[in-house]
C-alpha cells in the first residue's frame, strides 16, 4: 500500500489547542502540528504549491503575511477560512454568478494552460471551488468498491441532469462531491489512487455541466478546473480533452467565442495524445459551433467535416464514459442543427438566414427523427427549440407555433438555464412574425421565463 499524503482530519482545527494558532495565523504551529501526524516539509510544501527550503523557514520562526498564501494553506488544508480570519472576496474566492473581467479571464485561461500542459499552479488554485465539509467520514483504506460507488454515483447524478435539467441535480452532486473528495487523503493502492483521481475528475465535471446548465458559469469553471488538475494528476489525457471541451461551452455560452476555440484546441493536443477520435470529433464538432457564433460558414463546414471523419474512425462500443452521450443516435444531428441556428443567428444577410434556418429545420427533423428513448429529454427539447425557432424564421408559422406549444408544455419539468435561454430565441422569432398566434406563444414564453429563471437560481 502507499499513502499519497498521511491522514488529514478536518476536526482538528476545532481542537481548543489549536484556536489561538489558528487565530493569529501561527503558521508554524499549524505545520509542526502536522508533522507530529506524519506530514513531512516536502508532503507540506506539495499541498501548498511551496519548497521544501520555504516550509523550513516557516517552521523556523518566518511569518506568513501574505494573504493569496494564507488561503492556500488554508485551503489545502481544509482549515475553515473564518477560523484564520479569512474571507471570500474576490472573483476568484466566490461561486456566486458574476461576470468575469478581462483580467479574471486571462488569469483563468492561463491557469487552465499551466494545468493542461503541467500540472497546479498557485494561481490555478485560486480557482477551485469551496467545498461543502460533510459531517460522514471516508474510508481509511480506498477500494475498488468505493471507486465503484463515485463511479455509480456519476452514472444516477448524469442521468438526473440529462432528464430533469441542472438545477434538479446540482446541489445534491455538489454534496456528495464533498464528502468524496475527502477519500483523497486516505491509503490507496497506486492504481487505486488513480482510478479515484479519474472517478473524482468525471464527478467534478458533471457537478461543473449541472452549474452550466443553471446558468451559474462562474462555478461551473470552478468545478471543471478541479476536475483538470485530477485528470491532470492521475494523466487521463482523454478526460482532460473532454474537460477543456466544456470549458469551451461555457466561453459559447458567455459569448466568447474565440477563447472558447482556445479552449478547444488545446483539448485536440490532449485528444491527440489519448489517441482518441470519439473525443477528436467531439472538439472539432464544438469548434464549428464557435465558428458558427463568429459566422465563418467555410470554418464551420471544414470543422463538421473534421467530426464527422473522425466519428468514422471511432469506436462506439469503446468510448469513454464521459463522451458515450456524443453517440447516443440523434445528437450529433441535434448538434449540427443547433450549428446551423447559429449561422442563422450571425448572419446579417437574410437570404443566407434563410438558407441556413432552413439546413437548421432539416437536421433538428432528423434529429428527431434518428433519437430513441436512451436519448435525454433536455436534448429532445433542445431539438424541437431549434426546429420552432427556425420554423418561424422561414415563415412556416403554424408549424412552427404547434411545435413551440409542445416544447413549451414539455419544458416545464425540465430546471434547465440553457433551456430558458433558447426558449427566447423562439420568443423573438414568433414576435418578429407578426402573427397572433405566434404573439401569444411569445407572450406564453416570457411568462414561463420569469417563474422558470427563479425556479433555477443556484
Amino acid at each position: 500500500m502507499t499513502a499519497p499524503h498521511p491522514p488529514l482530519d478536518p476536526t482538528w482545527w476545532e481542537r481548543p489547542e489549536l484556536q489561538p494558532a489558528l487565530a493569529s495565523r501561527d503558521v508554524g504551529a499549524i505545520y509542526r502540528w502536522l508533522q507530529r501526524h506524519g506530514w513531512s516539509q516536502t508532503l507540506i510544501g506539495s499541498k501548498t504549491f511551496q519548497s521544501q527550503g520555504e516550509v523550513s523557514e516557516i517552521l523556523a520562526g518566518r511569518q506568513v503575511k501574505a494573504y493569496e498564501v494564507l488561503e492556500r494553506i488554508s485551503d489545502a488544508f481544509d482549515i475553515p477560512r473564518g477560523l484564520m480570519g479569512l474571507a471570500y472576496s474576490s472573483t476568484a474566492e466566490t461561486d456566486k454568478p458574476h461576470h468575469l473581467t478581462f483580467e479574471d479571464r486571462q488569469s483563468f485561461a492561463g491557469s487552465v494552460a499551466s494545468v493542461a500542459f503541467g500540472s497546479a499552479t498557485a494561481d490555478a488554485r485560486r480557482w477551485l471551488p469551496r467545498f461543502s465539509r460533510g459531517s460522514a467520514s471516508v474510508p481509511d483504506l480506498i477500494t475498488a468498491a468505493d471507486i465503484e460507488q463515485v463511479r455509480s454515483m456519476t452514472r444516477e447524478f448524469r442521468k438526473l441532469d440529462q432528464r430533469f435539467g441542472g438545477g434538479a441535480a446540482v446541489d445534491a452532486s455538489r454534496g456528495f462531491y464533498g464528502y468524496a473528495r475527502h477519500m483523497l487523503n486516505s491509503r490507496a493502492e497506486d492504481s487505486v489512487s488513480r482510478d479515484l483521481k479519474i472517478s473524482l475528475a468525471d464527478f467534478s465535471s458533471m457537478v461543473a455541466w449541472s452549474f452550466h446548465d443553471v446558468g451559474n458559469q462562474l462555478a461551473s469553471r470552478r468545478y471543471l478546473m478541479n476536475a483538470l488538475v485530477l485528470a491532470r494528476e492521475a494523466d487521463e489525457p482523454s478526460l482532460i480533452s473532454s474537460i477543456l471541451y466544456r470549458l469551451g461551452r461555457v466561453s459559447m455560452h458567455e459569448g466568447h467565442p474565440a477563447e472558447a476555440l482556445k479552449m478547444l484546441q488545446i483539448g485536440q493536443i490532449s485528444a491527440q495524445d489519448a489517441g482518441d477520435p470519439a473525443e477528436i470529433a467531439r472538439l472539432h464538432a464544438n469548434e464549428a459551433l464557435a465558428y458558427a457564433m463568429l459566422g465563418k460558414e467555410t470554418h464551420v463546414r471544414d470543422a463538421l467535416a473534421r467530426a464527422e471523419y473522425e466519428m468514422g474512425r471511432a469506436d462506439s462500443s469503446r468510448v469513454s464514459p464521459w463522451t458515450t452521450l456524443y453517440f447516443t443516435p440523434g445528437d450529433y444531428t441535434g448538434h449540427e442543427a443547433l450549428v446551423f441556428n447559429m449561422l442563422a443567428n450571425a448572419t446579417k444577410d437574410q437570404s443566407q438566414k434563410r438558407q441556413f434556418s432552413e439546413v437548421a429545420i432539416g437536421y433538428a427533423t432528423r434529429a428527431i427523427a434518428e433519437s430513441g428513448p436512451e436519448r435525454p429529454p433536455r436534448s429532445r427539447v433542445f431539438d424541437r427549440i431549434v426546429l420552432a425557432t427556425n420554423l418561424l424564421r422561414t415563415g412556416e408559422v403554424d408549424s412552427g407555433v404547434s411545435t413551440a406549444v409542445e416544447v413549451l408544455q414539455d419544458s416545464q419539468a425540465i430546471r434547465s438555464g440553457r433551456g430558458a435561454r433558447r426558449l427566447g430565441e423562439i420568443a423573438d422569432a414568433a414576435v418578429a412574425t407578426k402573427d397572433s398566434a405566434a404573439q401569444s406563444v411569445a407572450q406564453a414564453i416570457s411568462t414561463h421565463l420569469h417563474t422558470t429563471r427563479k425556479a433555477i437560481t443556484v
